[in-house]
């Protein structure tokens, strides 16, 4: 977090509002992305004043709006509200990991299995023990 920003909880020990927080994290990736507040209301199709009064909190955006901020901005919705996609991403990349441990560890072990089925099949059509003796049932 930058030194200028606040954090969730303000100075006074209040907490930030959702409109704050959003705005807040607008201007926070705008800044990221090099764009004025000029360069990123053209982009929006709306007035400098409006991004201005949402970047402060003092309004907020329409559903729609906050789309188009997400687009253009290119983050998701959840990182503008202060949630962040990346840890998410992580997990999903983790999970991904251990899935692909875990089903290389089940094939291996199925091919073994696999192995021993076909030879306790030969083993009893043939009638012998693996040391060449009949089986015997007594």
């Amino acid at each position: 977090m930058e030194k200028n920003e606040k954090s969730q909880d303000t100075v006074a020990g209040k907490k930030e509002s959702i409109p704050q927080l959003f705005g807040r994290n607008v201007r926070k990736y705008r800044k990221a992305r090099n764009l004025t507040q000029e360069q990123l209301s053209e982009k929006l199709e709306i007035s400098q004043k409006h991004l201005s009064i949402i970047e402060t909190g003092t309004q907020f955006a329409s559903a729609s709006l906050i789309g188009r901020i997400s687009e253009v901005l290119e983050v998701s919705p959840g990182d503008l509200f202060g949630g962040s996609s990346d840890g998410f991403q992580e997990i999903k990349n983790l999970c991904n990991i251990i899935m692909s441990m875990l089903m290389n560890e089940m094939r291996h072990k199925f091919a073994s299995l696999d192995s021993e089925v076909h030879e306790i099949k030969r083993i009893l059509q043939e009638g012998k023990n693996p040391d060449g003796d009949p089986f015997s049932f007594y």
